[in-house]
């Protein structure tokens, strides 16, 4: 089922920096991408892969929103699994929370 939603905002369970996020990502083998610095905006995790969602991570540390437009909705709720992983805290939505 595709997503017409456009975007998700998301919490992270604790505060990471752009810096820890960055090096977290970067780590990250089945879904390489490129990170990039917005400034004010925070910063922007583009996937190599077009079939996975683009993040923006906000300065504060704990929140992330995830562009979900036309993507399979199965496929980036177990990407944000992955992403909990990889970031070492679970991710919390309005109903959901990953892990």
């Amino acid at each position: 089922m595709l997503d017409d939603f456009n975007f998700k905002v998301l919490e992270l369970e604790r505060k990471l920096t752009l810096d820890e996020i960055e090096e977290k990502l970067m780590k990250m083998k089945d879904n390489p991408g490129n990170f990039n610095r917005l400034g004010e905006r925070g910063a922007r995790f583009v996937p190599d892969s077009w079939e996975m969602p683009t993040l923006y991570f906000a300065l504060d540390g704990l929140t992330l929103e995830v562009v979900t437009k036309d993507l399979d909705i199965g496929d980036v709720e177990e990407y944000l699994c992955d992403l909990a992983q990889v970031l070492g805290c679970k991710i919390f939505g309005e109903y959901l929370e990953y892990w």
